[in-house]
């Protein structure tokens, strides 16, 4: 009788994992613990609990490297600070990379372009705030002036930071919802490095302009 018992309960419990589609595995923020991090503090945990439900799936990751807050803070300033290699130009970080019924994508850059040139092209860029450009394309790209503490004029080569962030093609994934990633993020950016000449970055990208 107790044999029978034990299979009957293996059973049950067999089914009930069945059921719920693993229940065993690790959830995002332990298989992915720096990762899972880096995405919350950059775009908001409410962000990324809803773009996690869009692209959930059996096969949800983040595929992009373990980078944390503070080494990003600390190679975008070290960039500002150091000798400009103009043959290796700026590095561009991946911040957050999650697949599955879809693939979003963002990364940070100081740009290539100039302020000048920014300033210029106006059928490329518009100027969403005072110190905020958009590019006239979708993944969204933003830039923005960041004056870096301590850094003369002829160190920091570049004082637009770039934001992109590239949609998953996700019908769930609005525009709206793209432009609060995409300000969230640039708005994190801005407080960790403390940009000294404080950019404005509005809550509206006016991106149908």
């Amino acid at each position: 009788m107790r044999h029978l018992l034990r299979i009957s309960w293996c059973g049950t419990i067999a089914a009930l994992a069945f059921s719920t589609g693993c229940a065993d595995e690790k959830p995002l923020s332990e298989k992915y613990p720096t990762q899972w991090t880096t995405c919350n503090a950059l775009f908001g945990a409410k962000n990324m609990k809803s773009l996690q439900d869009m692209l959930d799936s059996d096969d949800l990751k983040f595929s992009n490297s373990a980078l944390s807050v503070d080494q990003l803070k600390k190679g975008l300033m070290k960039e500002a600070m150091g000798p400009y290699d103009k043959f290796k130009g700026f590095d561009e970080y991946s911040v957050c990379r999650l697949s599955g019924n879809g693939l979003f994508y963002a990364s940070v850059t100081w740009a290539a372009d100039s302020l000048k040139a920014v300033q210029t092209y106006t059928d490329r860029w518009h100027q969403a705030s005072t110190d905020v450009y958009v590019l006239k394309r979708s993944p969204i790209d933003l830039v923005f002036r960041c004056e870096i503490k301590g850094a003369s004029s002829e160190q920091q080569k570049q004082v637009l930071l770039e934001a992109r962030v590239s949609p998953p093609g996700n019908p769930r994934f609005s525009a709206a919802f793209h432009q609060e990633l995409t300000v969230n993020l640039a708005r994190a950016l801005r407080d960790e490095l403390a940009c000294t000449n404080k950019p404005d970055i509005p809550d509206d990208l006016q991106l149908s302009k």
